[in-house]
């Protein structure tokens, strides 16, 4: 498996698929669209240009469903969200101004970055957003 290093989607297209996986990893055409504020037929683009990375996989009429390579990004998104928005939390932000914030910079943020700023954190376990889950790549000897 290659490697996330956080620069494989554009953010527009990674934010879908973060979306794809908290609505549970499956998720319909009109939901995304109403979700993320576009047209069924926008939404309809990303998800097949997804759907063609291997990213989500399509059954028509049942929607889009999010591969095992699509999972992975996806929670490696939540976690660089997450672990951003904590570290601005520290420079005085609120939780909702930190998340706010984040969300406009963190498609910037590579996965070498995001483990340095969590082990300067000390490895936290959850952020104003919600908890905070770790990888190998942040832990390697413990995983």
């Amino acid at each position: 498996m290659v490697e996330i290093d956080g620069s494989e989607l554009p953010a527009r297209k990674a934010e879908f698929l973060k979306i794809v996986y908290q609505m549970g990893g499956v998720a319909h055409t009109n939901d995304l669209a109403a979700t993320l504020g576009v047209s069924p037929s926008t939404a309809t683009k990303a998800a097949a240009a997804l759907t063609s990375a291997g990213y989500l996989e399509h059954t028509p009429y049942r929607g889009f469903t999010l591969t095992k390579s699509g999972e992975e990004y996806a929670r490696f998104l939540v976690r660089r969200h997450r672990i951003v928005s904590l570290a601005l939390s520290r420079f005085g932000l609120s939780s909702e101004e930190a998340c706010l914030e984040a969300s406009k910079i963190e498609s910037c943020v590579s996965r070498e970055l995001v483990d340095r700023i969590c082990a300067s954190l000390g490895h936290p376990m959850m952020s104003g957003c919600g908890p905070i889950e770790h990888d190998h790549s942040c832990f390697p000897e413990e995983l």
